[in-house]
């Protein structure tokens, strides 16, 4: 995991969503993005960070399938 996605895991841990921050990490570690259910309220500081996140799993998921 990236050090955005830990912080995004910790954040979302932070914000008493534990089983979300599960789902995340799952999802990042496989290269696939991560997409919160809209219903849940997220800080402007934790969606930022699963942006990120998700930028960066679908990126280095990429980059491995082209070598």
């Amino acid at each position: 995991m990236t050090i955005s996605q830990s912080q995004a895991v910790w954040e979302l841990c932070r914000e008493g969503l534990p089983l979300l921050a599960d789902d995340a990490e799952r999802r990042w570690e496989t290269g696939a993005t991560f997409e919160p259910d809209t219903r849940v309220r997220l800080s402007r500081e934790a969606r930022g960070l699963i942006e990120r996140s998700n930028w960066e799993a679908s990126r280095r998921f990429s980059e491995t399938t082209l070598q």
